[in-house]
């Protein structure tokens, strides 16, 4: 029988990680990671009728509303005596690109997340032998009813300073893609590709990682490494809330490398941590423990002025 979602349970945490049929109040064409509640918050962290960590466009876009990802069929594969489930896309019908997504439990509050892709026909991109061409990869989550809007990253920009940055767009998909601080993310994008991912926001991202708050909740998302990684904010990509008197905001990222030719394939692996809310400092620390948990020592940075001039940005 074919298994179209399944239930991920922690000593914290239900999260229900499913493909793109619909069920109960989740619309079909939305697969990812369903839904979220804790035991310290029992409503719904994503929009109930969307998800969170939806695979949405694969970039460039050949076409204006083209949302590849989310018509291609999608399998769900349970592990790991139901401890990680995987959403395998066979090639799809646009670019050709094959991935699989996958989520495993990692600790009380913890999932840990992989995406993988395959290229197949590299013709599929007009360009793809030029080191100008890219291939990127956007996901999105669709939070529920948050007071506060903002993404929160750790950035240099404002007053020459390691600090927090409260960032929510005042419109969609205008100024909203936050690079690396390292990255000129310089991409030649079509004309149909999203503001969401195309258009830069005035700030770049030191550490790896966006915090969300909803009331006493924080929902953080984490990147082992940051190459090839955008923040994304949209303020009201989630639709409008029940008395229509907001919208929900959406809390995404894109992935991205240069040169379809000289990568056909690739991973990017990271941390989704839904925690009763202990501070900013805690959630470094859970990036720091995420670190170390890949073999790594990593550091928590100083805040405050720079201590030495800022990396030029040189990331082709």
């Amino acid at each position: 029988m074919t298994t179209h979602w399944h239930q991920l349970a922690t000593p914290e945490l239900s999260i229900t990680v499913g493909d793109h049929t619909s069920h109960e109040q989740h619309e079909a064409d939305y697969a990812g990671i369903w839904q979220i509640t804790s035991v310290h918050d029992p409503r719904p962290l994503f929009v109930p009728k969307y998800c969170g960590m939806n695979f949405e466009f694969i970039s460039p876009l050949p076409s204006p509303h083209f949302y590849e990802p989310r018509i291609s069929p999608t399998e769900l594969v349970v592990e790991e005596a139901g401890k990680r489930v995987t959403l395998h896309q066979p090639p799809t019908a646009g670019h050709r690109v094959e991935s699989w997504t996958t989520f495993q439990i990692a600790g009380p509050c913890h999932i840990d997340w992989t995406f993988r892709y395959q290229l197949h026909e590299l013709e599929r991109f007009a360009d793809g032998r030029s080191p100008n061409t890219h291939i990127g990869f956007f996901f999105a989550s669709y939070i529920h009813r948050p007071e506060n809007k903002a993404m929160y990253v750790l950035s240099r920009d404002a007053y020459q300073a390691l600090m927090w940055a409260q960032f929510c767009t005042s419109l969609q998909a205008e100024h909203a893609a936050i690079p690396w601080e390292q990255d000129r993310y310089d991409l030649a994008f079509s004309e149909h590709d999203y503001g969401l991912y195309a258009s830069r926001a005035p700030i770049s991202f030191h550490v790896p990682l966006f915090l969300g708050r909803r009331d006493e909740m924080a929902f953080a998302v984490m990147f082992e490494d940051p190459h090839g990684v955008v923040i994304c904010h949209g303020m009201g990509g989630g639709g409008f809330v029940e008395d229509q008197s907001d919208r929900n905001p959406a809390w995404d990222f894109f992935l991205y490398a240069k040169n379809p030719a000289a990568n056909p394939s690739g991973r990017w692996r990271g941390r989704l941590i839904y925690k009763k809310f202990g501070g900013r400092d805690d959630i470094l620390r859970e990036y720091q423990q995420y670190q170390h948990s890949l073999g790594r020592d990593w550091a928590i940075p100083q805040y405050g002025p720079n201590q030495v001039p800022q990396v030029e940005k040189q990331i082709s």
